[in-house]
């Protein structure tokens, strides 16, 4: 089989996938099917496949001329045809040859936050290349929160006579790979949320008391209405006293004078109104 000529998005995709297996997440190896679990974090992985169970995903691969030479065939978790423990095939087109890729029985799962990584090894060795290594899927599952499956996609296949690692690389997008973890509310919604709490209840029984106890009615059933009604003052002074920093164009030792009456006579001399 040639070697896939990828363009310059797979190239991308490519980088990204290795960029995901390469840090950060615990390889959990387990079967596919649930009764063989045994560990439970494995179980709840494995799970979460579960809406993909029993749904066949195809794709055609075209060569240069745009004809459909393979076609590839996914199931996950799943046998393709009862009894065989087949996951993923490859069929070739023209001369009507099919290979397996991965059994359901020799699986592997990587999962970060929107992205499930399903590998799926024991398909047929290579007969003169990868050093006779058996075939394998990496099937990358992409979160898409609107849809439960869509565009199944081969984006590459590494077959280089050399390596003895050899995969196809494979993607489906699907809502089972998003992340379902509640963020919960932050740390300053919840003090704002308890500041009102607190505000209100406050308010509440002192409204309350005041009507009740008192029988104050209106403005004068606020709790502590005398020290709301001189909170922006004092709030004032406050800003007053730290923020002006100047020196006042006057003598604070010395106290206020008025202008006297007789001083704004239109008739009389305003002289005396000057500094002396």
């Amino acid at each position: 089989m040639k070697h896939y000529e990828m363009d310059a998005l797979s190239n991308l995709k490519l980088l990204k996938v290795l960029f995901l297996l390469s840090f950060g997440y615990t390889l959990i190896v387990a079967e596919c099917t649930l009764s063989a679990q045994k560990d439970s974090i494995s179980s709840r992985h494995i799970s979460s496949l579960d809406p993909l169970k029993d749904k066949i995903f195809t794709y055609n691969f075209k060569d240069e001329k745009d004809r459909e030479v393979y076609k590839y065939t996914l199931s996950i978790c799943s046998e393709i045809k009862p009894g065989t423990n087949i996951a993923v095939t490859q069929e070739d087109l023209v001369d009507h040859k099919t290979k397996t890729i991965g059994k359901i029985d020799q699986a592997s799962i990587k999962r970060g936050s929107n992205w499930i990584m399903l590998t799926l090894k024991g398909g047929d060795p290579y007969h003169t290349h990868c050093g006779h290594s058996p075939r394998q899927a990496h099937v990358m599952i992409m979160c898409d929160k609107y849809h439960l499956a869509r565009n199944f996609t081969v984006l590459y296949e590494e077959n280089k006579e050399e390596s003895e690692s050899c995969f196809y690389l494979m993607e489906l997008q699907s809502s089972v790979a998003c992340s379902n973890v509640d963020q919960g509310l932050s740390t300053g919604s919840i003090v704002l949320i308890v500041f009102a709490c607190v505000i209100a209840v406050y308010l509440a029984v002192g409204m309350l008391y005041k009507r009740c106890v008192h029988g104050k009615k209106g403005m004068e059933q606020v709790p502590n209405i005398g020290f709301w009604k001189t909170c922006g003052s004092l709030q004032a002074d406050g800003c007053d006293w730290l923020c002006r920093c100047q020196e006042s164009g006057f003598d604070s030792s010395r106290p206020y004078r008025g202008i006297a009456d007789d001083q704004l006579d239109d008739d009389a001399d305003d002289e005396n109104l000057l500094p002396m």
